[in-house]
């Protein structure tokens, strides 16, 4: 049994596997690497020889809902973690979808790790993938640098709230309360089924956009979903026509000492997508004013403070009522992989991370940085008419917002 106990987090995210068996919380990560295939049993012993330094990969949560706790497996069976699958030419995009969509091991540590080849030759990938009940985005990433890298991952610096910054980030979760009405339509209620598509551009496009206002890549990123979305809203879904949309930032709450800790390190901040804004550059510039707070080392603390101080019981309460189709939001999180990965002299040229949609959200997107490329992963409920296409038209906005043609 671990010394840490799961946090609200962790057990309302282990209730709602009971309460929504069928949607799947498995994130992950995908690495492309260029260089000879290794052997699987090569990728098993490497793995083996880590795992002692590795809670995300050796713990799971046992027991029912709200009850559960964390056990310890020391060494999880790696031949029904570690192994490899050989694919088409040209097939890597359509094993990934079908992989991402598979169970994991349900005994045990959930997670597992897949060798992919024969896409094409001189390359390899490995898929990465956990449950979110016992790891994070950043958990993923952490782990990953653990396994592929020789850097150790730089935590975000924390700073104490006071009573005024604890309040704010209080009234910001209860605003989350509040009915939008926007995604309740009872004649196109959502299924549950998932539509899901990656864009992936230059980071330095983003930053283009971005710098010169003092804003982020990730500020860029968001931007251009709230400008594609505007569109999209006119199109296909008059009850977000010209509305500004609630969303979600996931805000990594990690320490140095929690680099490779088990469970879910980070809070939720509520944003607003300016959708009801008409310019790309007014749209730009409400986003980097919505995001500058939640980037405050106070603030980040605040909102971690909500999880721990929480109880579990009101916690979960909270999370099913975002997760009602009223109020349910947008979701986005961002990784940067800031160190360069490599198995043996083998480089990983490029990352993907995947996620989640949570029950009855329309739209859930995932962003991670690597090596001067920016990946952006797309998942939306089928319900939603031409949210299919919203990871081409991202990069559209992306690329005419660094040529200016948006602004």
């Amino acid at each position: 049994m671990s010394s840490s106990k799961p946090n609200s987090m962790d057990l309302s995210m282990h209730a709602w596997t009971y309460d929504w068996p069928s949607n799947s919380l498995t994130i992950g990560a995908i690495l492309n690497f260029t260089g000879p295939v290794p052997l699987v049993e090569e990728l098993q012993k490497h793995i083996q020889a880590s795992l002692p330094d590795l809670p995300t990969l050796t713990h799971a949560l046992a027991g029912p809902r709200l009850r559960a706790r964390w056990i310890h497996e020391e060494f999880p069976d790696l031949q029904i973690r570690v192994r490899e699958r050989l694919l088409k030419p040209g097939g890597l995009d359509t094993a990934l979808r079908e992989l991402i969509a598979e169970p994991l091991p349900v005994d045990g540590p959930p997670w597992d790790l897949w060798l992919l080849h024969g896409h094409a030759p001189g390359m390899y990938s490995v898929c990465y993938r956990a449950a979110h009940t016992t790891q994070d985005g950043v958990g993923v990433r952490n782990t990953l640098y653990a396994l592929f890298s020789d850097k150790k991952p730089e935590s975000p610096v924390m700073a104490p709230p006071n009573l005024g910054t604890l309040w704010s980030a209080l009234k910001a979760q209860l605003g989350l309360m509040k009915p939008s009405n926007v995604w309740n339509d009872s004649e196109r209620p959502l299924l549950g089924e998932r539509v899901t598509g990656w864009a992936q551009v230059p980071t330095d496009l983003l930053r283009k956009t971005a710098s010169p206002v003092q804003g982020s890549s990730n500020d860029a990123s968001l931007a251009c979903l709230t400008y594609i979305l505007r569109e999209w809203a006119a199109q296909n879904w008059q009850r977000a026509a010209e509305k500004p949309l609630k969303a979600l930032v996931m805000v990594d709450g990690r320490t140095s000492e929690e680099a490779n800790k088990q469970g879910n390190v980070f809070a939720l901040a509520p944003i607003v997508l300016p959708c009801h804004v008409l310019s790309f550059e007014k749209q730009l510039a409400a986003v980097i004013e919505a995001t500058r707070t939640v980037k405050v080392p106070s603030v980040r603390r605040a909102f971690r403070a909500m999880v721990e101080r929480t109880p579990a019981r009101v916690f979960n309460m909270a999370g099913r009522m975002i997760t009602r189709p009223s109020r349910a939001v947008v979701d986005t999180s961002h990784v940067a992989f800031h160190f360069p990965m490599h198995y043996r002299t083998m480089p990983v040229t490029s990352v993907q991370m995947f996620t989640c949609l949570p029950q009855h959200h329309p739209l859930s997107i995932i962003s991670c940085s690597y090596e001067n490329s920016t990946s952006v992963y797309f998942v939306s409920d089928a319900a939603m008419p031409g949210m299919a296409d919203l990871p081409q038209q991202w990069t559209i906005a992306v690329e005419s917002a660094a040529a200016s043609k948006l602004i």
